[in-house]
């Protein structure tokens, strides 16, 4: 396809890019550290640039720091549901809505992770469907990354019946199950000023939505 003025996508000069510098541990913590990011813009001038970085995040270039599960619950005589976790987040001073998710851990495999991480928090056994590459969370504060992995859970599987978490001492984690032909509904009912709706858990239902709409169309 051409422009106006007769060129194509590969024919245009190539643009100027920003380029990675170097980067600085301002101060560390336990579980993260804040960044000095220096790089230049693409007019050539050096600039600074700070964030937020995980201390655990794996060891391996590419890599992404955690996995968060998609998780649907399929029952026999029942509506299928998304099986989402309610727990208190410090840094927001409330609850909040999420998928399951957790720390990949070093020389783990998103796939491990996300099958180990889904059983700890919600107690269910769950299958793989798929595996997203790593995704960015907050980009312009943080450079954390996570596999956004799709998984299924045999509700009638007897492993399955009676679901039991094996939380650590400093979680506390409520597991719910909502409706996946109501999930946005639902999320508009529960979401308050002392309860939010993660965002990617709310994109999710936005695009259910928006995808029946447009079947009904």
């Amino acid at each position: 396809m051409q422009n106006n003025q007769g060129e194509t996508p590969d024919s245009r000069p190539m643009q100027p890019q920003a380029t990675f510098v170097k980067q600085e541990t301002i101060h560390k913590e336990k579980w993260l550290s804040l960044e000095r990011v220096t790089y230049k813009d693409p007019t050539g001038r050096q600039r600074t640039w700070e964030s937020v970085e995980r201390t655990t995040k794996p060891n391996v270039h590419g890599s992404a720091d955690a996995v968060a599960m998609v998780t649907v619950l399929k029952r026999l005589i029942h509506y299928d549901c998304i099986v989402l976790v309610k727990q208190f987040r410090p840094a927001l001073k409330c609850n909040t809505i999420e998928f399951p998710a957790g720390l990949i851990d070093q020389g783990e495999s998103p796939k491990d992770a996300a099958i180990r991480e889904l059983k700890e928090e919600t107690g269910y056994t769950g299958t793989i469907l798929s595996v997203s590459p790593g995704l960015a969370l907050d980009s312009g504060i943080s450079a954390t990354s996570i596999n956004l992995v799709h998984m299924q859970v045999d509700g009638d599987d007897p492993d399955n019946l009676k679901p039991s978490p094996n939380l650590d001492g400093s979680e506390f984690i409520e597991v719910l199950l909502l409706p996946f032909h109501k999930l946005r509904k639902k999320l508009d009912e529960m979401a308050g000023a002392d309860l939010v709706i993660d965002a990617r858990v709310y994109t999710y239902a936005s695009a259910i939505e928006q995808y029946d709409w447009s079947v009904k169309k």
